[in-house]
């Protein structure tokens, strides 16, 4: 590995340390973003499945990519919950 190689590679990885983590747990994210709580959060889960965006299991751990989990909120996927249709 020459120089210039390794100057790259130090930067892509101090860049990345310096964003924050890519996944969040549901504590984490609740941190970051005040308006989410997580009993709103399980029940999202509970009720939409966790086909939801930004929703990753790694095992039996749930983390959510927040940008993602974010945007999919704003995009309107949790506008209906409890299955019923709004009147």
């Amino acid at each position: 590995m020459n120089a210039a190689t390794q100057t790259q590679t130090s930067h892509a990885t101090a860049s990345a340390a310096n964003s924050g983590p890519t996944l969040m747990t549901l504590q984490q994210l609740c941190g970051a973003e005040p308006a989410i709580t997580s009993g709103g959060v399980r029940h999202l889960l509970f009720t939409k499945g966790h086909d939801l965006p930004g929703v990753y299991r790694f095992g039996r751990k749930l983390l959510f990519d927040r940008s993602e989990f974010m945007e999919g909120i704003k995009q309107g996927h949790a506008a209906q919950i409890s299955g019923r249709t709004a009147q």
